[in-house]
């Protein structure tokens, strides 16, 4: 754990708040939603004002999403956009979260100058239940207020101004008047100031992940949903529903396949991306970790250690089928052989490694996170798009490979500096053509 969070590879990228003014609007939105207020100096807040810190203190580390929707969030700065989520219970919560932001981020901007905001991400479903609940989730409301009700001020004011806008003869209502010109000395001009939200009520996305049903996929198709997880767990299926098990990889690819989540075979994509190399790289080290093998695992960052590793322990990584099979596909896309026949004899659980979702469709973080799935051994990619599974399989290493984990991942998607967020865009849209 402590080189990931030194690495920055675990609660990392996240806003420092140590000034008292803002642990001060922190805590009066933890007391608006019945917490405590923290005592901690200073702590660190995720997108949506999670801190690892206050969950500690409080003893709830879901204390911003209690019953897994509905979340809440308290919202500190304008810098909390980039920032990522750490505690999520659905993978949509980021992109409506994002969505939220970019809308109303003139609002946010001006009122965090003077206050917090804070509320719920609100939906029709108030607790999950089973399947059906999942699936009952159309849209979602962000109702947002401040301690000091600044933001539910300018928006009756804005309210009020329309009334007298559009009924006649209010000009002679004096009450109204009153209330208006009240309202304007303490909010100002709602029209000028940005007090007032944009956007609040979003469409939920019809494919998605969450954590509920132990860990499930819902992709729209167009014969109607498909739950991919624990058959057992995902019970009773919805009406007009159906349900595919995690592990039935020919049943999945072919899901994937058929309904255009997953895109064809694309010799092109395997070699301008690179995926190949980094799966290879990754694939060697952990057969080599784990077959107990003395070969110095830092040596496979270059070619030349590369092929040494691999001329050295022939017998061990031969026997690998996926050892076999990368190997084979880099041969023959180098020679201009006929590499797409090659991958469509070869058992779904390795046509996987050769795949990714189709670029820009709805949920394609959810497609190539349900594909990584299949690949443990790729610990780029999972970190990239699961990282709830990455540090499962992480704490499953020994120290050796776990040294090597991350500094790879370090190299290759999350080095530090100023210009860290664009380089690991830039990955992630290589990699599998995410924006």
């Amino acid at each position: 754990m402590e080189r990931l969070i030194r690495a920055g590879l675990r609660y990392g990228g996240l806003l420092h708040i140590d000034d008292p003014h803002l642990i001060g609007r922190y805590n009066r939105a933890l007391e608006a939603f019945g917490l405590r207020p923290t005592m901690l100096p200073d702590f660190y807040i995720d997108a949506s004002g999670y801190s690892v810190e206050v969950g500690l203190e409080l003893g709830d580390e879901a204390y911003l999403d209690p019953l897994g929707v509905n979340r809440r969030f308290i919202i500190l700065s304008p810098d909390q956009y980039d920032l990522p989520l750490l505690r999520t219970s659905f993978s949509a919560d980021g992109q409506i979260w994002r969505a939220f932001f970019k809308e109303n981020r003139p609002v946010i901007q001006a009122a965090t100058l003077r206050d917090a905001l804070y509320g719920e991400i609100e939906n029709l479903v108030f607790d999950v239940r089973d399947p059906g609940d999942v699936l009952a989730i159309r849209t979602v409301s962000f109702n947002v207020r401040t301690p000091s009700g600044l933001i539910e001020r300018a928006a009756e004011l804005e309210r009020q101004i329309a009334r007298f806008r559009t009924e006649p003869m209010v000009w002679r209502n004096e009450a109204l008047m009153q209330t208006i010109v009240a309202g304007a000395r303490e909010v100002g001009d709602v029209r000028r100031n940005g007090f007032a939200l944009a956007k609040t009520d979003f469409a939920w996305p019809r494919s998605f992940w969450t954590a509920h049903f132990g860990g499930a996929y819902v992709f729209a198709t167009d014969s109607g949903p498909v739950l991919v997880g624990d058959p057992d767990v995902l019970k009773p299926v919805p009406p007009g529903a159906s349900v595919v098990a995690v592990h039935e990889t020919p049943v999945l690819f072919s899901l994937l396949g058929d309904n255009a989540l997953m895109a064809p075979f694309d010799g092109s994509w395997l070699i301008d991306s690179g995926i190949l190399a980094h799966r290879l790289r990754l694939l060697v080290a952990e057969l080599l970790a784990r077959g107990g093998s003395e070969f110095d695992l830092s040596l496979l960052k270059d070619d030349a250690g590369l092929s040494r590793a691999i001329t050295g322990n022939m017998a061990r990584l031969g026997a690998d089928q996926r050892f076999r099979a990368i190997s084979e596909m880099r041969a023959l896309l180098a020679s201009g052989g006929n590499a797409e026949g090659f991958e469509q004899h070869l058992p779904a659980e390795q046509r996987f490694m050769f795949r990714r979702a189709l670029p820009d469709i709805e949920g394609a973080g959810d497609v190539n996170r349900l594909i990584v799935e299949h690949l443990p051994f790729d610990t780029l990619s999972t970190f990239i798009l699961d990282k709830r599974r990455f540090y499962e399989i992480y704490d499953s290493f020994d120290d050796r490979l776990r040294a090597f984990t991350v500094d790879y991942i370090t190299q290759h998607y999350a080095p530090a500096g100023s210009d860290r967020w664009r380089i690991r865009a830039k990955v992630r849209e290589t990699l599998f053509g995410l924006h």
